[in-house]
């Protein structure tokens, strides 16, 4: 039995194209690796995009059923590949729901409040933040949630969008700038 080391990053687009390779030679359980590999960083994304585990999970899935679909049409990197799909399916998620906040019910982390206005406060504050991010721009709550949810650098995030650095540099600052205009609103 042949014992495989982890590919080092360097390696991932290598490793990544042999998988590929099997798949579409009709070894279609070598998919799950790449499944496996990417599921936890793009529903990450998908969820910081949608604010629903719900939504996020069904972007994934129908994703991946799309990737596996148009495998053969793979150039470049799979993982900016399948990223830019899971991104398409965010914002046309975004284009066509009409809803006016976020829930994080699935927040489970405990309260660093210790009192209930505080706690309530908080709450509030997220609640309204959930409301100013859903009225962001696409792309410029993409790219603020890429650099501030998801902690990416911008020449990950430039890799994976197929962009410059300097021009997610301005969508953060112009998500940045809105966020603020929005929030002092109601807190100044």
């Amino acid at each position: 039995m042949k014992t495989t080391v982890p590919a080092s990053p360097t390696d991932q687009p290598e490793v990544d194209q042999d998988i590929i390779s099997r798949v579409l030679a009709g070894n279609r359980d070598a998919f799950s690796v790449l499944i496996n590999r990417y599921s936890d960083p793009l529903y990450r994304h998908a969820l910081g995009m949608t604010g629903s585990p719900d939504v996020a999970e069904d972007i994934l899935q129908m994703s991946f059923i799309k990737a596996y679909q148009h495998l053969a049409e793979v150039r470049g990197r799979f993982d900016a590949w399948v990223f830019r799909i899971v991104a398409n399916g965010c914002k046309d998620w975004l284009k066509n729901i009409r809803r006016t906040h976020l829930s994080y019910d699935e927040d489970d982390q405990p309260s660093g409040y210790s009192t209930p206005d505080e706690e309530l406060d908080r709450t509030e504050l997220r609640s309204d933040l959930d409301k100013a991010l859903m009225t962001l721009a696409p792309s410029l709550r993409e790219a603020f949630v890429m650099k501030h949810v998801e902690g990416r650098s911008y020449e990950e995030m430039a890799d994976l969008l197929g962009t410059t650095v300097g021009a997610l540099k301005m969508r953060v600052h112009r998500a940045r700038e809105a966020l603020q205009a929005l929030l002092e609103e109601k807190y100044a």
